[in-house]
């Protein structure tokens, strides 16, 4: 043989190793986790510190939720822009604790569509986005903070 099929053969050889070995269909990750895990009855639900003293987890969310309500009610009718709006409806707030602790909407959905107003929407926004952080869920068996939704259904009854 010639050196320059020599040179050939350890080039594609070198190169077969290289592009081998680069791939990551060998590589196990074992402390990976999926992008949906599934909820337990030992998780933590996100919470409030005026919340944290309450020990039974269904009563921990229902606090929780009752101060969001709260939160959002006291805020809307000091707002000075709910002023100029009569609106009678239920809305249901599609609600996303991220694991950093901050609230935001993913979605408002109101129960009769034709008394959708943007208007309202944008003042809830705002409320979510002015919300103070909140202390986020936890997935205990892997002791880790996560992001979470969930609903809120909200009675808006706004008086001139």
């Amino acid at each position: 043989m010639s050196i320059l099929k020599l040179n050939y053969i350890k080039f594609f050889f070198i190169f077969y190793l290289l592009n081998f070995f680069s791939c990551d269909v060998f590589e196990k990750k074992p402390n990976e986790m999926s992008e949906k895990l599934i909820w337990t009855a030992n998780d933590e639900y996100p919470t409030v510190i005026e919340c944290e003293n309450v020990v039974d987890t269904k009563d921990r969310l229902n606090c929780f939720y009752e101060y969001l309500y709260e939160y959002l009610s006291n805020n809307l009718k000091n707002s000075p822009d709910v002023k100029n709006i009569e609106f009678n409806d239920s809305i249901m707030i599609k609600i996303i604790v991220d694991k950093n602790g901050n609230v935001y909407p993913s979605e408002i959905i109101f129960k009769n569509p034709e008394y959708k107003s943007e208007k309202i929407n944008s003042i809830i926004y705002e409320l979510l986005d002015s919300m103070p952080k909140v202390i986020p869920a936890v997935k205990t068996d892997y002791g880790v903070k996560v992001k979470s939704q969930f609903d809120l259904p909200l009675i808006l009854n706004i008086k001139k």
